[in-house]
């Protein structure tokens, strides 16, 4: 008879199981970005979180989480229940460096991380001056740092961000040296060269569109053609074709997430970026909405980004070497 009866309650459970499962997502979800407060990367993520929050009809919280390049927060999403909780909002180069540089580390692009959506180019990165410089095209530059070797101070990002790596790329293909002097981001850099306190700095154009509006910022290149500032010139229009990292952001998942989850998730993203209203906002901001959400696609952009980073040392990519 006891026998029986547990044979009954087991089946009971198995069978009730599915009834009782609750359907995704039935509490909050949190999105780690690896950019601070205030930049242009920040700003997307919390806008279509907020739609997405919409969306969904449970809260997406934004955690921003920096420290270390990115590290410390990719490895928190690396280590997480792969339930679709708790999501990465990162450039998808800075997680691809950590692969190049720290391939056996806590945090691996190919190995750890399932990408959801890819916004593909979303912005242009800009080396700035302020318009009261001597700074108006590259040739400027490149002509006094052959002068002034070293002399020439630029703000850059986080260590293994385009905002770095580009400099870097310049350096080498015009054979000069300048100074790289790094910051959290677009929003610090652009701080610091009102200041006066370096002679140059890289940003996204999105945030450095309304300081270039206001007369007290002039672009001197952008990687890629900028839709918000087509007046200024590219780095390969300039001579310097090498300079372009193409710049893409990424939502990603731990790997192991159910796909349907994923479907779900990259769904509510679609439909986020084609709200009328924040499409609009986004678009006056400047950002490129081109998403990316179909698995071919998006493993094809993150090989390119393995590849276009492996470029670089550990050393130049922020990280000692394993």
């Amino acid at each position: 008879m006891k026998t029986r009866l547990f044979s009954i309650t087991v089946c009971a459970l198995v069978i009730s199981t599915p009834l009782f499962a609750q359907p995704f997502p039935s509490r909050p979800i949190e999105l780690i970005v690896t950019s601070n407060p205030g930049g242009g990367v920040d700003l997307l993520f919390r806008l279509v979180a907020d739609e997405m929050t919409k969306l969904l009809k449970t809260q997406v919280n934004v955690v921003n989480q920096a420290a270390g390049s990115g590290a410390i927060g990719a490895e928190k999403v690396a280590a997480s229940r792969k339930d679709g909780y708790t999501l990465l909002g990162s450039l998808l180069g800075q997680v691809a460096t950590m692969n190049v540089a720290n391939p056996k580390g806590p945090a691996n692009l190919t190995r750890d991380f399932q990408p959801v959506a890819v916004l593909y180019g979303y912005a242009a990165v800009i080396m700035l001056s302020r318009t009261d410089s001597e700074f108006k095209t590259l040739k400027d530059v490149v002509a006094l740092a052959h002068k002034k070797p070293g002399e020439i101070i630029v703000g850059v990002g986080p260590t293994g961000t385009s905002l770095t790596l580009e400099v870097e790329l310049l350096k080498r293909a015009a054979k000069i040296d300048i100074t790289p002097l790094p910051f959290a981001g677009s929003a610090q850099t652009i701080t610091n060269l009102l200041g006066g306190h370096v002679n140059l700095a890289m940003a996204s154009d999105v945030a450095a569109l309304p300081h270039i509006k206001g007369g007290k910022l002039q672009g001197v290149a952008v990687d890629v053609d900028s839709a918000v500032l087509p007046e200024v010139a590219t780095f390969a229009k300039q001579g310097f074709p090498q300079v372009n990292l193409l710049a893409h952001l990424a939502f990603l998942a731990p790997k192991g997430t159910p796909d349907a989850t994923i479907k779900i998730l990259a769904d509510t993203i679609r439909k986020t970026l084609q709200d009328p209203k924040l499409k609009e906002n986004l678009n006056a901001r400047g950002y490129n909405l081109d998403l990316r959400t179909a698995t071919a696609d998006l493993n094809t952009l993150v090989k390119e980004e393995m590849e276009k980073y492996s470029r670089f040392s550990a050393d130049e990519l922020g990280w000692k070497p394993q």
